[in-house]
Parts: structure tokens; C-alpha cells; sequence
């Protein structure tokens, strides 16, 4: 017997993805909301990614040592989240200047092997989202 995705049964289905997935994303949207800092965002990331994936970007290269100190440098900072005066989404500025080039948002993709594992359309769903 094919796999359903051999089958061509994903693309049979795409029609149902605007009535399912809002049912289907739910308990992973209100988990997200609740996320006040990057230890809440990596557990959340944890319950909704499949365990290989998961495991594959939260670990770091042979003994760990840059992930280490990546991890010990944002333990240095302190941000009173969701208190800072002059948040007004009108009139917050969160642009940056990276490597000299102005970024509206400093976010950015970086180069990940295997993308298809953690969305359907690997690099072009990131590229989209860069865009």
C-alpha cells in the first residue's frame, strides 16, 4: 500500500486546511501566546515539533561550547517583558543596523540544512517570510 503522500492525498485535502487548521492550531496558538521569553518560546517549540526535528535545532555542533555561551549571554540580559512604556505598535521602531545594512525588524533567516523537515516548503516558505 502507498503512503498518503504518494497518493497525492495532501493535495486532495488542501481544500479542508482553512476549516481544519484552526481547530488543529489551537492549543499550539494559545501556547504561544503565553509566551513571555525565549525559555517559554523554546518549550513551546518543544510540545509542537517532532522530537528529531526539535533536537536538531536545539543542540549545537561537537561539544557545545558556542551554544553554551550563546545561552549564557541572554541570561545576562534582563527585559521586563509587556511593561515598557511607548510600545504603541504605531510607534514602535524595532529597526536595526546589522553589519551595516538597516533592517526594519533585525530578524533573519539563517542558513539551516533540511529545512523541509520543519515546514512543507522548506527554503521557499522561508524565503516568503523574509520577503
Amino acid at each position: 500500500m502507498s503512503p498518503p503522500h504518494a497518493m497525492g492525498l495532501h493535495k486532495l485535502l488542501r481544500p479542508l486546511r482553512p476549516l481544519v487548521s484552526p481547530i488543529v492550531e489551537y492549543p499550539h496558538r494559545r501556547r504561544l501566546e503565553r509566551c513571555v521569553n525565549v525559555a517559554d518560546l523554546r518549550l513551546a517549540a518543544e510540545k509542537r515539533m517532532h522530537r528529531m526535528c526539535f533536537g536538531y535545532l536545539d543542540s549545537g555542533a561537537d561539544d557545545e561550547v558556542t551554544l553554551r555561551r550563546s545561552k549564557d549571554a541572554f541570561l545576562e540580559k534582563e527585559i521586563h517583558y509587556r511593561v515598557l512604556p511607548g510600545t504603541n505598535p504605531e510607534t514602535l521602531d524595532l529597526s536595526a543596523r546589522v553589519l551595516g545594512e538597516d533592517l526594519g525588524l533585525p530578524f533573519f533567516p539563517c542558513p539551516c540544512a533540511g529545512q523541509r523537515m520543519f515546514h512543507n516548503e522548506g527554503e521557499v516558505a522561508v524565503a516568503a517570510a523574509a520577503s
